[in-house]
This record gives structure tokens, sequence and C-alpha cells, in this order.
């Protein structure tokens, strides 16, 4: 379908984009402008309170808009925001403050890409092709992943900042052209009650998912485990380099290799929920993901632990895949049209949420215990999150709809 084909290059060019300025705009900061530890975090932490606090507005701005302008203005704004920096940077004006506004922005677009995206591609595909849709569209943001931190090692090693700035504005430039090269005609946008009040129409993708029980439960196991997912990276990292020993290039196997695993999960995962169902994926990959997280706190150094780890990563990742893929099918059929937009900024302020809550409480473990404490913990959560999922109510929702 040439639609979802051009849908699916945007998606490849603007998360591969922002997984390369993930990873450059920090090396740019540091070995460009000299800034200092305290100056990346700050960086980091605007971007990320910034993206925060602008993810229900938006999600309200975009709920009454046609979808599609939306993704492509988001990806247009940050277009001309990365193409800003590389005027800087040729002019030698570039500085942190202008880096730190650009990335502010950015978030903010995020948020504005990621709120429109599940209404439009809802929208765009019928009901018995949008599993095989998102499933997809996530192989996209994994074969980014994978290539993208790759790609922005050899731009920063190789290339002068006015190549690497402008290669990821490039890279939302190709995604704003393709969005904007789907012909098929967009249904009106829902219409904004005249008594409605603008506060609650902000808090009504919130309100939504608390009112209702299946949904309600399922953010919570989301929030649990996107907290745990933001936990381990710090943990294993300290884990794997200094306590077991792993070399830099043993750490990269460990986390590279898996990620091939999480592609794959995403293009088997239509196919896996039309054999199973959607819920039965979710609760059966839930449960299945649990064992691979004990196996962290207990893996032993040398080849044979990179081994495990690889095993271990690849496991969780192949199953998160598909987990993700049929959560966003069944989103899609739980939420109205009228709040789609604004329940997936709800479900995007969640996921932003859990990490800074989590990493600090394990890593307060890590510290007064160990790494392997903390892993064990994490693992703990899992387990906490698995329970915490509605196992008839998912069944009952589905079947009735």
């Amino acid at each position: 379908m040439r639609p979802f084909r051009w849908l699916w290059i945007a998606t490849l060019s603007a998360q591969g984009a922002s997984a390369v300025a993930s990873v450059a705009v920090p090396v740019i900061a540091i070995r460009t402008l000299e800034a200092t530890p305290a100056a990346i975090t700050v960086m980091a932490t605007s971007a990320a309170c910034v993206g925060l606090v602008m993810a229900l507005p938006v999600g309200t701005f975009a709920e009454f808009r046609r979808k599609r302008p939306l993704l492509v203005g988001a990806d247009a704004v940050r277009f001309l925001g990365f193409a800003s920096l590389t005027v800087g940077a040729v002019s030698g004006r570039l500085s942190m403050p202008w880096l730190i506004a650009v990335l502010c922005l950015n978030a903010v677009m995020q948020m504005l890409f990621g709120s429109a995206s599940l209404a439009h591609t809802k929208d765009l595909m019928p009901r018995e092709q949008r599993a095989d849709a998102l499933g997809k569209l996530q192989s996209a943001t994994w074969i980014a992943l994978i290539v993208s931190p790759v790609l922005a090692g050899v731009l920063t090693a190789w290339a002068p900042d006015v190549v690497v700035l402008g290669c990821i504005a490039l890279g939302f430039l190709g995604s704003a052209l393709s969005i904007s090269r789907i012909r098929q005609p967009e249904s009106a946008p829902p219409r904004r009650e005249a008594h409605q009040r603008r506060l609650a129409d902000v808090l009504e993708g919130v309100t939504f998912y608390v009112s209702n029980p299946t949904l309600r439960r399922l953010l919570l196991y989301w929030v649990l485990f996107a907290g745990a997912v933001a936990a381990l990276t710090p943990v294993t990292q300290v884990f794997f380099l200094r306590d077991l020993g792993f070399s830099a290039a043993q750490y990269g196997l460990a986390m590279g290799i898996p990620s091939i695993a999480a592609l794959g999960g995403a293009l088997a995962s239509a196919t896996v929920m039309r054999r199973l169902g959607t819920n039965q994926v979710i609760v059966l990959g839930t449960f299945a993901r649990v064992p691979f997280y004990f196996l962290y706190p207990v893996l032993p150094s040398g080849e044979l632990g990179v081994a495990l780890a690889v095993v271990a990563f690849s496991g969780v990742l192949f199953l998160s895949a598909l987990i993700n893929t049929s959560l966003s099918t069944l989103r899609i059929e739980l939420v109205p049209d009228h709040l789609l937009a604004r329940s997936s900024s709800t479900w995007l302020m969640a996921t932003a949420v859990a990490g800074p809550v989590a990493i600090p409480l394990v890593g307060a473990v890590m510290s007064i215990a160990s790494p392997r404490a903390a892993l064990v913990c994490i693992a703990v959560i899992v387990v906490v999150a698995a329970f915490v999922l509605p196992l008839t109510l998912l069944r009952s929702q589905t079947e009735s709809r």
C-alpha cells in the first residue's frame, strides 16, 4: 500500500535523525563548545522537562486538527531548528543556549509527532491491516536504532560539525517530504465541544485512562515496565564494565546484537497476533519475559557472561517488540477516535515520568548494596508489572469489540 510505504519511510528517516542527534549533539557540545558536565546535564534535563510539561497541551492541540499536516509541520520545525544549528556551526557562533533551545523545541515537536501519529495510522489503515502496519512501523524504529548510533559515531569521528548537523536536519526534512507524499484523504478531526472547558480538554486523555479499568491497569503496567527499562541501562553499564570486567567491544556486542532480535520481533508481531490474539500476546509475552530479567543478576564474567547477556537481552527485546506492537493495537481499539491524540500524549508523558522516578531508586539500591541487588530489584519490578496486567478484562474488552 503506497500511502503506508511513505509513512514507513518517514518513520525511518525521523527516528534515524533523532537517534543520530541523541549521540552526536552531546559530542559536539563537549568537543566544540567545551561544555562542562553540568552544562550537559542542563541540556539533557531541559529538553526532558520541556517535553514532559508540554505533553498534555500538545496532545490537546493535536486532537482537534488534521493529523497529517501536524506530522509534516513537526518535522519541518525540527528541520529548521537543526538547519539553524548548521548555520551557527558555519558562522562559528554556535553556543550552548542555542543548542539547548533547539533540543527543547525538538522535544516539543517529538511530543506533537507522537501524539498525532497513532491517530493518523488508525485513520490511514483499515482495521484488519493495523497490526501489521504497527509492527512494520516499529521495525523502522529498530532499524534506525541499530544503524544510527554507528552512523553517528562515524560522522562525529570523521566529519565536521556542520556536516553532522546538516545530516540530522536532512533526516527530518526527508520525513516531512515523505508524509507530504501521502495522498489518501484524511478524515475530519473531532470537533471541540463549545461548552467544554480548556482544562477539561487537556486532562480528558488522563481522566479517560483513569476511569477505564482496563486502560488504567495497562498504563500502570507500562509505567512500571518503562521505569524498569530506564533503570536497567545505568545498572548494567556498571555491572558489565566494572564488576564483570567486560571490554568495550564485549559490552558493545552485548548491547548491539540483541537489537536484531527486536527487529525480528517487530516484523513477526502481526503474524503472532493473528495466531494467538492481541491480548494473549501481551499477557503471555509479559510473563515469558520475566525469566530473562532474573538471568541478569547471575551472569558470570568472561565469554560465557557475554554470551548469556546476549541471550538475555535478545529474549527481552524480541518479546518487548511483540508486546509493544500488541499494546499499540489494543490502544487503537479501546480508545475512542476523539481521544486518541490526547491518550497518546498521556502515554508518552507517563513513559517520560517513569525513568526519572525509577533510576534514582534503583541507583540507591546499587549504591547501598550492589549492582546484582539492583538487577534483582529491577526483575521484581517486572514481576509486579506482570501481575498488574488486567488478565480477564483484556480478554473481555477485546472480544467485545
